[in-house]
């Protein structure tokens, strides 16, 4: 790795691994990308996740999963303050599920939710002492979907795997690499710290990885028509809230939301299908659960059908879904609420 500054409070780093599809990524990292409040999500994560990577790398799994039961245990506890975001997130979800007939307590989504976090962490560590063959029967692959997907890629040459942010999508691609040939595409962190830590976990998993984030957007777009004409299956995480012009809005708990285009965009163009797919976890085993392909050229159409997929397993399966505690979408979940009240139906 080469890393040199930039500014007062930016450096960058040239990161190489052999888990990179294009065999190394540049991170840049300002001041910012380490969170703004020193109780913000962003900078607990920038902090206990490369402490967690020293821990795991320096010492036995116990101390490692010791570290993480006491952060999962002090989060239990906030469970006891009524505003917490977590705990409102569940709630308005919880009401949200219950118009479309799906019944769920909001502390049980919520301590689940924390089981599943502590799961994810005990599979990777048991990844990196054990290697592959330790965790890969604790993700649960339906044969007749692997059956299709080896059949639409024979048909067409490359599938896109569209995904949520479920809390153990990227651990599950080890599980579905075993499967079928794959590559992730990942928007990676924007601190080097946690870059590096999520490229030795995918070395670890033998999955490649293209990193999107600040790169070039012609060089990825090749890269991205190469594999779909590889007889690979290129998995991306879709449910990122995009407030841009050129996005596409559909509709999501009611309200309107904007998703970026961009991979119904490859595949119209390539003529090739779209899957979705959910990570549903209970602590540390994951059940993948898949959804209908599609092949159209119209791109709202393919976005629209994997964002109902989300949905739908969202609301049936809520602890499963890592963007429970992500702001923008705590900011969808409460707008959604607040229309259930307004129109009576809470």
């Amino acid at each position: 790795m080469e890393a040199h500054d930039l500014h007062p409070s930016t450096r960058s780093a040239t990161l190489r691994s052999p888990a990179l599809y294009l065999g190394e990524l540049e991170v840049v990292e300002s001041e910012r990308s380490r969170g703004r409040g020193w109780l913000s999500g962003t900078r607990l994560k920038s902090l206990a996740i490369p402490m967690l990577h020293w821990t795991l790398r320096h010492a036995p799994v116990p101390l490692a999963m010791a570290q993480v039961r006491l952060m999962v245990g002090l989060m239990r506890l906030l469970y006891r303050r009524p505003h917490t975001p977590l705990r409102l997130a569940c709630e308005r979800l919880c009401r949200i599920a219950a118009q479309r007939g799906c019944a769920h307590d909001p502390k049980q989504v919520y301590h689940q939710y924390l089981t599943n976090f502590a799961g994810v962490a005990e599979n990777y560590f048991r990844l990196y002492r054990r290697g592959i063959e330790a965790v890969v029967n604790r993700v649960e692959l339906p044969a007749t979907a692997v059956e299709m997907m080896h059949a639409l890629l024979r048909e067409h040459g490359g599938v896109v795997l569209a995904v949520p942010h479920n809390i153990a999508s990227a651990f599950s691609g080890l599980a579905l690499n075993h499967a079928f040939p794959l590559l992730v595409v990942a928007k990676n962190s924007s601190t080097i710290a946690r870059t590096r830590v999520a490229l030795d976990m995918f070395e670890r998993m033998q999955v490649q990885v293209l990193m999107v984030r600040g790169g070039n957007a012609f060089e990825l777009s090749r890269a991205l028509f190469r594999v779909l004409r590889s007889g690979r299956v290129a998995a991306a995480t879709l449910d990122n809230v995009d407030s841009v012009g050129a996005a596409c809005s559909t509709t999501l708990f009611g309200q309107p939301v904007g998703f970026a285009r961009w991979a119904a965009k490859v595949a119209a163009r390539r003529g090739i299908p779209v899957v979705p797919a959910y990570f549903s976890s209970r602590g540390a085993r994951i059940r993948v659960l898949f959804g209908e392909p599609i092949v159209a050229s119209a791109v709202d159409s393919v976005v629209q059908h994997y964002i109902a997929f989300f949905e739908q397993h969202i609301l049936a399966d809520p602890a499963s879904w890592a963007y429970l505690g992500d702001k923008r979408w705590q900011r969808v979940l409460r707008e959604a609420d607040a229309t259930l009240y307004v129109h009576g139906a809470r």
